[in-house]
């Protein structure tokens, strides 16, 4: 797989973890689209099929409209399910065992050691964090829009340190996903993002949190 797939993988899995407007479902029409997830689930040892519930099969407007019904359940709906995209709520708000905070291990809660992190990185870079994410900079969103730019010009240990220090939490997400009753689109979608990042680190896998930081 050559890098700018690469980076155009990254770019499309940000995509679809983006709350749904028109210009998803422009891209979503895309037959590139089609072909590169095909050919990366085929890679990954899976059936091309599952490429099936990115592509619309009914009307634009009642393709948008399920998907922001289902987007508004799984993560925003204070009534829904509320499953968290932000990497600090699955792990512990921080490691340093000096803190005094009696909140200091709770899972959970947002702006812990990881979103800290990755703002040093961020400003480090000169890279603006929009409005809609100040208070998470660990957004998956965020993440995977940060890893597509890695992609684009960093060395490889640089890419496989940030999935393992920040990218480790997936499988947590799909887990609570499966619990959810998730779509398919949204099922395949956090599939998609777990098989990319199982793929493209050095081992394989990613480490226990807190082993390695990125510098």
């Amino acid at each position: 797989m050559t890098t700018q797939e690469k980076e155009q993988i990254c770019s499309i899995a940000a995509m679809l973890f983006a709350p749904p407007d028109a210009m998803l479902v422009d891209d979503l029409e895309q037959e590139s689209f089609h072909r590169l997830l095909a050919k990366c689930f085929l890679k990954w040892g899976r059936d091309s099929e599952m490429a099936s519930p990115f592509i619309r099969g009914w009307d634009r407007d009642s393709f948008l409209g399920a998907l922001q019904s289902e987007y508004e359940r799984l993560f925003t709906d204070m009534d829904g399910v509320r499953i968290s995209l932000v990497e600090s709520t699955y792990k512990p708000w921080t490691l340093d065992k000096d803190c005094g905070m009696v909140f200091a291990a709770s899972k959970g809660l947002v702006m812990g050691d990881w979103a800290a992190h990755l703002l040093d990185i961020y400003e480090r870079l000169s890279l603006e964090i929009p409005e809609d994410f100040r208070s998470t900079p660990d957004h998956l969103v965020l993440e995977l829009e940060f890893l597509s730019l890695l992609h684009q010009s960093a060395p490889k240990e640089w890419i496989s340190t940030f999935v393992e220090d920040h990218l480790d939490w997936i499988p947590e997400l799909k887990k609570e996903m499966d619990k959810a009753g998730s779509s398919p689109f949204y099922k395949n979608a956090v599939e998609f993002v777990q098989l990319f990042l199982e793929h493209e680190t050095s081992d394989g896998k990613v480490n226990d949190h807190g082993k390695k930081r990125i510098c």
